[in-house]
């Protein structure tokens, strides 16, 4: 097998398809990157662009697809966890960890148990629509918080504020909690979360 299938390799921090047209087959499915929406990556909890060591966790990510109906300002977006979806626009069914277009809600993980993926921490300017980028599903990672202070050690969950996460309520599931906070933060800024894994449950 092909090293780019089991390895993709481009870095945190960039799109997949940065600067190259992104072509459409004649059903109007993206034809570039097909083979690795999916592909699971593991990298050095590093910063891309200094080469800064922030730990010695490893940083689990999945490339997905963006599917929103417009560009994505990964400026301010980055961080924010998103919810991979299990159906296209048109109500057909989408693979697993594939795909994502809307941030996070309370519903998605407290009702209907979705993955959430956080978006690359490293990522700024325009995410194009089909372009595939690194969502964070395992590891540290930053994660923009609500207006409410988050303690370290303290586990997060989603937000009732779509897409961003607030320190675990008392009585809430323990499936709904993402990770814990790594360090404490003041009101509405990015804290760096030590995340449980791939997927909530609600349960």
């Amino acid at each position: 097998m092909s090293s780019i299938f089991s390895d993709p390799g481009w870095s945190r921090g960039r799109t997949m398809l940065q600067g190259e047209v992104i072509e459409l087959d004649g059903a109007g499915n993206p034809i570039a990157g097909g083979e690795l929406v999916g592909a699971i990556k593991v990298f050095q909890d590093v910063n891309p662009t200094t080469g800064a060591r922030n730990s010695n966790r490893l940083v689990y990510c999945v490339a997905a697809r963006y599917t929103g109906s417009s560009a994505l300002d990964a400026s301010s977006n980055s961080g924010r966890p998103y919810v991979f979806r299990t159906t296209s626009a048109a109500g057909n069914a989408v693979p697993a960890l594939t795909e994502f277009s809307a941030v996070a809600t309370t519903t998605d993980v407290n009702t209907n148990g979705l993955t959430i993926g956080i978006l690359d921490e490293y990522l700024t300017g325009t995410v194009r629509v089909n372009d595939i980028v690194w969502l964070v599903v395992k590891g540290p990672t930053q994660i923009k918080t609500t207006a409410a202070a988050v303690a370290a050690g303290r586990p997060v969950e989603i937000s009732g504020t779509t897409g961003q996460v607030v320190q675990r309520s008392t009585g809430t599931p323990v499936g709904s909690h993402l990770g814990t906070a790594a360090s404490s933060t003041t009101a509405d800024t990015m804290i760096r979360v030590n995340l449980f894994g791939d997927s909530v449950t609600g349960a």
